[in-house]
C-alpha cells in the first residue's frame, strides 16, 4: 500500500527546499465507523481544512492508511515505504493526529528505525507528549493552539502554532508564517517557537 503522499502544500514545500518530503494522512477528527482520531480536538473542527474543499474526496485512502496503522506490521509497512521513496522528511498527519499512545509509539519506533529520517507532525494531544520521558532526537512537534489542552502551552518554551486572520497580523506578533511552506513548522527551518497559520 501507498502509505506515504504528498499533497499540494507538501509538493510545494519540498520543491521549494529541494528535498524528499512526503506526508502521511488518516481521516480528520473522526472516521466513517465513528473512530475519533483527533481526540483532542476543539475549535480546529469549524475550521480544519481537512475537512473542506476537496480533502473529503480522499477519504477513502486516509480510511485505509487508519486501518493500516491499526495493524501489528505497520511499522515494517512504514519503513519499507520510506526507504522505496528514500525519504528526507515525513510529516505524520496532514489530517488526523495521535488517537492513542500504542499508535504514537508505533512512530517513534519508525523514527528510531529511520533515524536519517526526520519526522514531524502538529498535535494537540499536549499533556501525552509533555509526559513522555523520551522523544527521538529526530522528531519534531508542533502543539496546536486551537485544541482541547491549548492551556498547557508554554509559549515561552513549547514549539506551538497560533492561527491569524492575516499575514500581515502574523508578521506583527512575531511569528514564522508556515502557511505556504510547510517545513518552516519545524525546528530543523525555523529557530523560534513561533508558527504562525493564515487561516484557509
Amino acid at each position: 500500500m501507498n502509505l506515504l503522499t504528498q499533497n499540494s502544500k507538501i509538493k510545494k514545500t519540498a520543491k521549494h527546499f529541494n528535498v524528499r518530503l512526503f506526508n502521511f494522512s488518516i481521516p480528520a477528527y473522526k472516521s466513517k465507523a465513528g473512530m475519533i482520531t483527533c481526540p483532542m480536538a476543539d475549535t480546529c473542527i469549524k475550521f480544519c481544512y481537512a475537512r473542506k474543499g476537496t480533502y473529503p474526496l480522499a477519504s477513502k485512502w486516509s480510511e485505509l492508511k487508519l486501518e493500516a496503522s491499526l495493524k501489528n506490521d505497520f511499522v515494517q509497512a512504514m519503513n519499507q515505504d520510506i526507504k522505496d521513496k528514500k525519504a528526507e522528511y515525513v510529516r505524520v498527519h496532514d489530517s488526523g493526529d495521535y488517537y492513542s499512545k500504542q499508535y504514537l509509539l508505533k512512530w517513534f519506533q519508525i523514527a528510531e528505525d529511520n533515524p536519517e529520517v526526520k519526522f514531524y507532525s502538529y498535535t494537540n494531544n499536549i499533556t501525552m507528549i509533555k509526559a513522555l520521558k523520551y522523544i527521538p532526537i529526530n522528531f519534531d512537534f508542533i502543539f496546536s493552539d486551537s485544541g482541547k489542552q491549548n492551556k498547557f502551552i508554554d509559549k515561552k518554551t513549547d514549539r506551538h502554532t497560533k492561527i491569524f486572520e492575516s499575514l500581515e497580523a502574523l508578521k506583527k506578533a512575531n511569528y514564522t508564517d508556515s502557511s505556504e511552506f510547510d517545513l518552516y513548522a519545524t525546528r530543523w527551518h525555523n529557530p523560534t517557537n513561533n508558527v504562525g497559520l493564515v487561516i484557509h
